[in-house]
């Protein structure tokens, strides 16, 4: 199932638009703590300010304690229109002096020479207060007078709310600019790729050029992998156009062939030359056949070397099934088969169609032009903790040295007498190159043909 697209851009941009709204959130609620303990601060020193003024201008006379209010020191506290300020003096009995009565007092109070702030509710009023005392000394009295001067809450509200409707429009307006920011930005770093796809627009897979090397660190790895998978399918593309050429010809050969038997045999009257014929148009059918089968093989092993997994495989478990099914096939004749494998661990990471294929070549090649009293010994030895040989031994003509190389090559026949398709070996090779091995042609004590590969062996358990 194919995942729905969507867009990069849109992505950052959505992304780095969420991200700055959960840090304006997070700043908004540091700007409005501050903005009320900025008001607070201000307008306490405020109270502190008037609650001194009006202790200043407390006095002793005749033992009694007087106090002429400053009016000027309560006016400064009414900057809001609607606020309110109420006040009390005590003495150090908590009597009543002066003032509003029973306003509340700090929680634990004793008099003492700092300023103490708190807050209370006052006749339905939800006020700020300070408590401010001062010692008398005079001979007729002494001891402590306080002051509980308050203030309703309306300002230093309004105040708060001015600090922090300013901080979150600044806010607003950097977030806002830094969004356009980022879109600018996105729409720049990713000019490359929108560049990058132009140019794959207009460029053919199957140019013999590269795209163009691009300095951005980040893009630079996709380049090198797109040139790098053009090459690759350029490369199968050609290997793919020679072996269709080769293919035809080999097929227009063999189908050439079977024309002029058959127009032969339809042209004769005599039953014997017609027989004669039949059984060159049977040969040549098996023949194209066999090459057709073999033409599918090697388009099988190449397609699978590049797109299968591979897979632990028991070579020796694989070779004993295709062993099998070739000496059935072969039961009537006179060819002699002979294997012989190690007892140790013979597994490998590989293909096992790929190379049930190779294995089943080989036999049909030793087979094929081998002796009728032909013998094929099969082998399966270790050579290294890390590698294993399969050898394939026939009575055979075998192959001169001169001419091996040149025997892997598709639809090379060594001999006209000779009537493969030139497929065999190159099907192997082709798989053995895929498994990384290493495949060798030699001449063998009875004059017939070793095949030797050589393949690694799997590391798994």
């Amino acid at each position: 199932m194919t995942k729905a697209g969507y867009s990069l851009r849109q992505q950052l941009i959505v992304r780095t638009a969420l991200l700055m709204t959960l840090v304006f959130v997070i700043l908004s609620a540091g700007v409005w703590d501050y903005a009320r303990r900025a008001a607070d601060i201000s307008f306490d020193r405020l109270l502190n300010s008037a609650s001194l003024s009006i202790l200043e201008r407390v006095t002793v006379s005749n033992g009694q304690i007087d106090l002429d209010l400053p009016y000027a020191a309560l006016s400064m506290l009414e900057l809001a229109p609607s606020d309110k300020v109420f006040y009390e003096v005590i003495d150090h009995n908590r009597q009543h002096l002066t003032g509003h009565k029973n306003i509340p007092s700090p929680n634990d109070y004793r008099p003492h020479n700092e300023p103490e702030f708190y807050t209370a509710n006052y006749r339905g009023e939800a006020l700020s207060l300070v408590a401010q005392s001062k010692r008398l000394i005079a001979p007729e009295a002494h001891g402590w007078v306080t002051i509980k001067l308050g203030q309703t809450r309306l300002a230093r509200q309004e105040l708060a709310d001015e600090i922090f409707y300013s901080a979150i429009a600044t806010l607003l307006g950097i977030l806002l600019l830094t969004l356009i920011l980022v879109w600018l930005g996105v729409r720049r770093a990713l000019e490359p790729l929108s560049t990058l796809s132009q140019k794959l627009k207009s460029h053919s897979a199957t140019q013999h050029h590269n795209l163009e090397a691009t300095p951005i660190h980040e893009i630079a790895p996709l380049v090198d992998a797109i040139n790098s998978y053009q090459q690759q399918l350029i490369n199968n593309l050609d290997t793919m156009k020679v072996f269709i050429a080769d293919a035809s010809h080999q097929i227009r050969s063999s189908l050439g062939g079977l024309q002029g038997q058959l127009d032969i045999a339809l042209q004769t009257d005599d039953p014997h030359e017609m027989s004669t014929r039949l059984k060159k148009i049977k040969d040549q059918l098996q023949q194209l056949t066999r090459l057709a089968n073999q033409l599918l093989a090697h388009a099988l092993v190449t397609h699978r070397s590049d797109t299968q997994e591979p897979q632990i495989i028991d070579i020796n478990i694989l070779m004993q099934s295709v062993l099998t099914e070739v000496v059935r096939d072969h039961a009537h004749t006179d060819i002699e088969f002979s294997y012989h494998a190690d007892e140790a661990d013979c597994k490998l990471l590989g293909d096992n169609i790929s190379l049930r294929e190779a294995i089943k070549n080989l036999l049909d090649n030793a087979i094929k032009y081998g002796p009728p009293n032909n013998h094929i010994d099969i082998v399966l030895t270790h050579k290294t903790a890390a590698e294993f040989i399969i050898q394939i031994d026939d009575s055979g003509p075998g192959i001169p040295a001169y001419m091996r190389r040149q025997a892997l090559q598709r639809f090379t026949r060594l001999s006209q007498k000779t009537t493969g398709s030139g497929l065999g070996l190159a099907i192997v090779e082709t798989v053995v190159q895929a498994h990384n091995g290493i495949l060798t042609l030699s001449t063998n004590a009875r004059g017939g043909l070793t095949v030797t590969i050589q393949l690694p062996k799997s590391t798994a358990s």
